[in-house]
């Protein structure tokens, strides 16, 4: 990495989720996954059943699209009382494929 982007690494580290392993990277971010992410970011739901509404998807699909981008460490799933709130984790994805 050069010295510019090591410094934007250093000045925004809690904001940056850094991918450095493909883990079939491609395959994984598919367009309704992408389409979550941005709703998440854009939309703010308060709960899985309200972002699928908002996407028009079934609740179940999301959810497991949503379980996968956790274990990806791209977004967090967080109890609020009986529902499960999801939330985008950091700001800037970073993806290194070198």
């Amino acid at each position: 990495m050069d010295e510019l982007f090591k410094k934007m690494m250093k000045k925004h580290m809690e904001d940056v989720l850094l991918i450095e392993k493909q883990m079939k990277l491609f395959e994984a971010l598919t367009m309704k996954r992408m389409e979550l992410i941005r709703a998440v970011m854009e939309k703010h739901p308060s709960s899985i059943r309200e972002l699928a509404s908002m996407v028009d998807r079934d609740v179940k699909n999301v959810f497991d699209d949503l379980k996968l981008l956790n274990k990806m460490r791209i977004i967090q799933l967080r109890r609020v009382g009986r529902s499960v709130k999801p939330t985008v984790r950091k700001k800037i994805i970073i993806i290194n494929l070198s």
